[in-house]
């Protein structure tokens, strides 16, 4: 690892979350890689930053109100945003329940240096989303950058340059869903959501979501509630699909898929859905 730089890798951490930390502590002695927690914001104690959060914009829109976990998760990522685009840098942000695969991570490190410029923020983490097709851009060190045409739903691990940070701080002026939807609303944020694969992050099955009790949200939108969401998304689907079909024909020229081999063309989409997704 001497000869590749290593970002500065933050993890977002409540200071009370003590065996958490030190199980990335050992996580990282095994890599032998430097980083740093960073301080997460506490939902339960308040903070200025909740003031974005707009609920009756969040009612409108059908959306469930957004609980003390929510906000303090979303003012954490909003925090490393603020931090990575004032310092010019770029970073890779784990949370703190995530769990490293040693050689896929260290192989990921080294395919920083030539990922392109248009890969502003790349999850690490499998998508968690019930249709994770996904259109390869680059393969090298054993993996593959993709576009995916779906969010990931989470925000357990990603590599964050500062022009997508910037991004993400004018997106999220008002906040109206959890971060990780809003980080996944690459249609109207301009951060192209592209995924690592094969993922080189999970949840370490250990720790619990701090976030929530993982009840199902279709339960709780019931009535106008529920029609005004089901508007919504189909809002958002026929924005995510246009923007799709923009992409793919920005993109219909080859592009690289190893600096040794001969260049491919991207109109091939890796077809991934789950049962039942839309």
């Amino acid at each position: 690892m001497s000869e590749t730089p290593v970002p500065d890798i933050v993890v977002i951490s409540l200071a009370r979350a003590t065996d958490r930390r030190e199980a990335f502590r050992e996580q990282f002695r095994e890599l032998g890689l430097p980083f740093r927690f960073f301080e997460a914001v506490d939902g339960q104690q308040g903070h200025p930053l909740f003031d974005h959060y707009d609920r009756r914009r969040s009612e409108a829109l059908g959306e469930i109100p957004l609980t003390p976990g929510h906000l303090g998760c979303y003012a954490s990522h909003y925090n490393v945003w603020k931090e990575c685009s004032e310092s010019g840098t770029s970073r890779i942000v784990l949370e703190d329940d995530a769990q490293i695969d040693p050689e896929g991570f260290l192989a990921f490190i080294r395919l920083i240096p030539s990922l392109p410029e248009e890969v502003e923020c790349l999850r690490l983490f499998p998508s968690r989303s019930r249709n994770t097709d996904s259109i390869p851009l680059m393969s090298r060190e054993g993996l593959t950058v993709a576009k995916f045409l779906r969010g990931h739903k989470s925000t357990t691990a990603y590599y964050l340059t500062p022009r997508a940070a910037e991004k993400f701080l004018a997106h999220a002026e008002t906040w109206c869903e959890p971060v990780d939807i809003e980080m996944d609303q690459f249609w109207w944020n301009k951060v192209e959501c592209f995924g690592l694969l094969p993922a080189c992050v999970t949840n370490n099955p250990d720790f619990e979501s701090t976030i929530d009790s993982g009840e199902s949200t279709r339960n709780k939108r019931k009535g106008s509630r529920k029609v005004r969401w089901r508007l919504y998304m189909l809002w958002c689907r026929i924005h995510r699909t246009l923007h799709n079909m923009r992409f793919k024909l920005r993109h219909r020229t080859s592009v690289e898929i190893d600096a040794n081999t001969s260049l491919t063309n991207i109109s091939g989409t890796h077809t991934n859905r789950k049962p039942n997704s839309d």
